[in-house]
């Protein structure tokens, strides 16, 4: 029961550990763009300065 215990025990905390991470830039990604977009912005939060430049560079 012990062993049991200790497994079952680190089984938990390893999905546990897994599992908020995995979810967390998942959320985190797609609030970040979601946000942005609202405000008026491209599709990305900090990325259109990067593209736009290449944009315009590009029209230039």
């Amino acid at each position: 029961p012990k062993l049991k215990a200790s497994a079952r025990k680190k089984k938990g905390e390893s999905a546990s550990s897994t599992t908020p991470p995995t979810p967390t830039p998942t959320t985190t990604f797609k609030s970040a763009p979601r946000l942005s977009a609202n405000e008026g912005t491209d599709s990305k939060p900090g990325v259109p300065d990067v593209p736009s430049d290449d944009s315009e560079e590009e029209l230039s």
